[in-house]
């Protein structure tokens, strides 16, 4: 990682209102794109509440989890968008990742699914996993291209349109069809409009490998072992699929254990909990999506030092919102509650405002990561998520079959140390002159006075 900035070519530096512009777009895209889902989910929740009960909204909460998480592995459309981004790229190895990590995912949800949900949510958890990587070479192309606003966009409208479909199924029948195979049509919907949107981009060379196994051939695996860039692959995929599997755990742990040890009941009151103190992080997600590409740009033409500073001045901002909309969540944890959920998920309550305490911990996560990764550090932030992996599961293990719903509450909590290993590591590496120990310290006084306040107010309502 070098802090000086790096030499541009003639076509890049003949274009940086068009790269800002592009910047600009793009990320009303995500944005626009965010609060369209955002909407439809909370939209969906006072019908999902009242039609399905904590009992079947535990399951629908399950199965959206574990459609985040088995996505979520798809280190391919990350590797596949740096890969296209080099010269010496192979369209045929290209298509051989995609091959072979969709067949991956779809082994992964077809062996998690029907052991946690009925058939027809496993079978549907398959379909979209499998749609999901189909998409995912057509995504990395057209994201080098510079339509990656427009794909995400894409793929966000599409979810928001299932989740309203959700909504509108379950008002006539509230069954694992109703609220499972919606996602189903949008993942095909993706996948069709990827590919359109793709016919406009340059041909490569076919997909075709030589003669050999049948799974070989079919799922790429010949054609990759001949290529001479497998060891770069290796090392790239082990290094985001630590992060991935990482941080998967740390959004799942604790409602598999809950599912496994305790009723349904009780895994909807917390799932009911956590949906709406999570939907904080449309916004943190969205101020992530632009913080990297945004942050990689600048670093190459400023150089590092004035990168320090314009990240310092936004992360301080976005703290200070976060820690101003969390008090006007905490504020109305009542009528939001009440208001999306209805009265069959008042014990979710008490739970939902010491969440907050987490979701303001988790949002330096969506700061420092991208910053990290714009710098070229993929390995702090794997090693951070995978020890509190660890330590969440170590708590949950022994407080979720004690304790239930709060047991799983403190797991999710020390699952935060994440975030705050981050941010010492930051500590150590920002300049000194930007005044980050100062800012640092004003950010712990906000959590410390949230976290007051959680704890009244849990205290109030147990």
């Amino acid at each position: 990682m070098s802090a000086q900035p790096q030499t541009l070519t003639a076509e890049q530096s003949a274009l940086p209102h068009g790269l800002r512009r592009l910047l600009a777009v793009g990320t009303g895209q995500v944005l626009a794109s965010q609060a369209a889902l955002a909407a439809a989910g909370l939209g969906a929740l006072p019908v999902l509440g009242r039609q399905l009960g904590p009992g079947s909204y535990g399951q629908f909460s399950l199965y959206i989890t574990l459609l985040g998480v088995i996505t979520y592995q798809d280190v391919a459309r990350q590797l596949l968008i740096h890969e296209h981004s080099r010269a010496d790229a192979r369209p045929r190895d290209l298509d051989a990742l995609t091959r072979i990590t969709t067949l991956l995912l779809l082994i992964l949800a077809l062996c998690i699914g029907p052991f946690v949900l009925d058939f027809t949510a496993a079978l549907s958890l398959g379909a979209v996993t499998l749609l999901h990587g189909l998409a995912s070479r057509d995504y990395a192309r057209l994201a080098v291209a510079g339509r990656a606003g427009t794909v995400t966009a894409l793929r966000n409208f599409a979810w928001a349109g299932a989740f309203l479909t959700v909504a509108v199924l379950c008002l006539r029948t509230p069954s694992s069809a109703a609220w499972s195979l919606p996602f189903v049509g949008a993942a095909a919907f993706v996948l069709v409009s990827y590919r359109v949107l793709a016919r406009r981009l340059p041909k490569d060379e076919p997909f075709a490998t030589e003669t050999g196994a049948l799974w070989a051939r079919w799922s790429g695996w010949l054609e990759l072992r001949r290529s001479p860039a497998l060891p770069r692959y290796r090392a790239a995929i082990a290094d985001l699929l630590g992060f991935t599997l990482a941080s998967s755990a740390l959004v799942s742990i604790d409602r598999l254990l809950l599912e496994r040890t305790t009723t349904a009941e009780e895994l909807g009151t917390y799932c009911g909990a956590y949906d709406i103190a999570t939907r904080v992080h449309v916004a943190s997600s969205a101020l992530a999506a632009m913080l990297y590409p945004t942050f990689a740009m600048h670093i190459a033409r400023h150089g590092q030092a004035e990168a320090s500073r314009r990240f310092v001045q936004i992360a301080s901002l976005a703290t200070a919102l976060a820690f101003v909309g969390l008090l006007a969540l905490l504020a109305l944890d009542d009528v939001i509650l009440s208001l999306l959920l209805g009265p069959a998920f008042a014990a979710s309550r008490p739970l939902f405002v010491l969440m907050l305490i987490g979701v303001f911990l988790h949002l330096f996560g969506f700061l420092i990561t991208p910053w990290q990764r714009a710098r070229g550090d993929f390995t702090t932030s794997r090693h951070a998520y995978q020890r509190a992996a660890v330590v969440m599961l170590a708590v949950g293990v022994v407080l979720v079959p004690l304790h239930g719903a709060l047991g799983a509450l403190i797991a999710y909590l020390s699952s935060r140390i994440a975030e705050l290993q981050l941010v010492l590591v930051e500590l150590k590496r920002l300049p000194s002159e930007l005044g980050v120990a100062r800012r640092i310290t004003i950010a712990a006084g906000m959590l410390a006075v949230l976290s007051v306040l959680c704890v009244l107010r849990f205290r109030e309502l147990a």
